[in-house]
């Protein structure tokens, strides 16, 4: 299961499907391409923090919040902390009373169906009491989120409260937040964040998604900085006699063309791996930073061609299934489920962390560098999943209203608050089994709520529903990869360009490289499309990212 061993875990291969978070997409993650006028989308996420020179003011004072001894423990370097179950009767944090009975309405892009009303929702009807406050989500599904946001935006229907997640660029971000949300600031900016001690278990990395034009707007739903890897079903592997931890593409490509078995219907991959061909290439993320404080795009590294002409041939070797070009992800997911596809690249913890997932078998493929001397990277998240802001208002009362309601949500893994928020009511949310608390199918159809994905603080590894033994081997996993970690020197920096044009020059050099894969163009098209990249904006957004720098 981890790079040293490759082991599986769990129990024999169930073909439920999953009913929770869509992560990635096709050729990537999730991005949603928005109107120019309010909202686009690239595969780098929005780029949030100094624009125009303005200093900025001091993230959040960080305070490692109180937890329980976890049975891994994580590392300061992001893998995270295993527990075997919720901890029961954990520590009340917030002793006040948050809210003052009024409504409080917030803006959630949701990926489930419809959360059940109030009146028949007993995880909405313990929030509202715990709160005292009257929750009214405006539940945005994510397919209706690129239609719904621009026109909230413009047509000024905006909520009170507003969540939006990072991997999406809001045109004119750090404007928008200026003339729209409330400047947080003097709230929470340095030792003022003291006063909501929740808030201040939120590590730095996390804070960053919500500093724009040098200041405080947004409150954080912490994230791993893990990303995509690379998911393999043992059945498949074992039967093909194939190896599930290869050292080098040469080994990798033995594996694929060993589990490939198109009269059986089993092919070894359903989608495009660009992300993993790169990374085993140890191409940086996204973009490299010199000495000299330019900045050079990975499209331009001497690895990018070569690592999709390799990619390429594997298509044309018919390693992958022959629907790969138009295969959803749901889809996707089934195939993979049922052992019709060897491997899934998607998102971290997509598989396994939930009931539906219980008897699912899979390994995680570790690392490793393309020739199998090499070193690999292994490119980092934001650190955040969303980030939440407060509609503009100068009510101080209001203003710490909002912060007391972030803080209750943020309490730490361990506490009374983050047990109701994961689990909600005794009886119909969860049951006590063993002395551990499972959500019901009622729980967890109530949590579409959204909720709990507005801010949090840092996460863990607690998951006794899921697949037997899943986070420990998702603790192993993360481990093994800490060594290759490379950060997006780019991820927290502003270019207005990028912010603009971004979405349309990452389309156009993702049609290029679909292009190469599918076969329908020779990988010498890739240096037109990166010269076009470079000189339609790729270039400026070079230059804005090194002025950001030294703004």
């Amino acid at each position: 299961m981890t790079q040293h061993s490759g082991s599986s875990f769990g129990a024999p291969t169930s073909s439920i499907p999953r009913r929770k978070m869509l992560k990635f997409s096709l050729f990537g993650a999730v991005g949603l391409v928005l109107s120019p006028a309010a909202l686009t989308a690239c595969s780098n996420g929005s780029k949030t923090a100094l624009a125009g020179g303005q200093e900025a003011v001091a993230l959040p004072a960080f305070a490692a919040p109180v937890k329980p001894t976890p049975t891994l423990p994580g590392t300061s370097d992001g893998v995270m902390d295993v527990y075997a179950s919720f901890p029961m009767n954990g520590p009340v944090t917030v002793k006040d009373v948050v809210g003052d009975g009024s409504e409080f309405e917030f803006l959630v892009m949701t990926y489930g169906q419809p959360a059940p009303p109030l009146e028949e929702n007993a995880y909405w009807q313990i929030l509202n009491k715990e709160l005292n406050l009257k929750l009214k989500p405006v539940m945005v599904p994510y397919a209706d989120f690129p239609q719904k946001f621009p026109a909230m935006v413009a047509g000024n229907d905006l909520p009170d409260v507003v969540s939006v997640p990072v991997n999406m660029t809001v045109n004119r971000l750090p404007e928008l937040a200026k003339t729209q949300f409330t400047d947080l600031s003097d709230f929470i900016s340095g030792d003022a964040v003291k006063k909501y001690p929740n808030l201040a278990g939120i590590p730095p990395y996390a804070w960053k998604n919500g500093l724009l034009n040098g200041r405080m707007y947004g409150v954080p739903k912490t994230d791993p900085v893990f990303g995509g890897q690379m998911y393999t079903k043992p059945d498949v592997f074992e039967k093909a006699g194939a190896n599930l931890t290869p050292k080098s593409l040469e080994e990798f490509e033995e594996s694929m063309k060993a589990v490939t078995d198109p009269k059986a219907g089993v092919y070894a991959l359903g989608n495009p791996i660009t992300d993993f061909i790169l990374q085993s290439y140890g191409v940086q993320n996204k973009w490299t930073q010199a000495s000299d404080g330019t900045f050079t795009s990975h499209f331009e590294s001497e690895q990018f061609i070569p690592a999709i002409e390799k990619m390429a041939t594997y298509y044309k070797a018919g390693y992958f299934h022959p629907d790969t070009a138009t295969l959803e992800k749901t889809r996707r997911d089934s195939l993979f489920r049922t052992s019709k596809l060897a491997m899934t690249y998607d998102g971290n913890r997509a598989f396994g962390i939930i009931a539906d997932d219980r008897n699912l078998v899979f390994s995680m493929m570790p690392s490793f560098g393309f020739d199998g001397t090499a070193t690999p990277t292994y490119w980092t998240g934001k650190g955040a999943y969303a980030i939440t802001m407060l509609k503009k208002t100068t009510d101080e009362k209001k203003i710490d209203q909002f912060l007391k309601t972030m803080n209750w949500l943020c309490a730490p893994f361990g506490s009374k608050e983050s047990f109701i928020a994961s689990y909600g009511q005794e009886g119909t949310n969860y049951e006590m089994r063993d002395g551990v608390a499972i959500l019901t199918e009622r729980g967890q159809r109530e949590q579409d709520l959204g909720f709990a994905y507005i801010a949090g603080g840092p996460q863990v590894l607690v998951n006794p529903q899921g697949a037997p033994g899943v986070d420990a081997a998702i603790h192993a996993w993360q481990t093994s990869v800490i060594p290759y970690l490379a950060e997006d020197p780019t991820a927290h920096l502003y270019s207005p360009t990028q912010n603009s044009k971004g979405a349309s020059l990452e389309q156009g050099m993702t049609d290029a490289i679909t292009a190469v894969f599918l076969g329908r163009s020779s990988s010498a098209s890739l240096k037109s499309a990166v010269s076009t990249w470079k000189s339609n904006g790729g270039e400026k957004i070079a230059t804005e990212f090194a002025e950001a720098v030294k703004a």
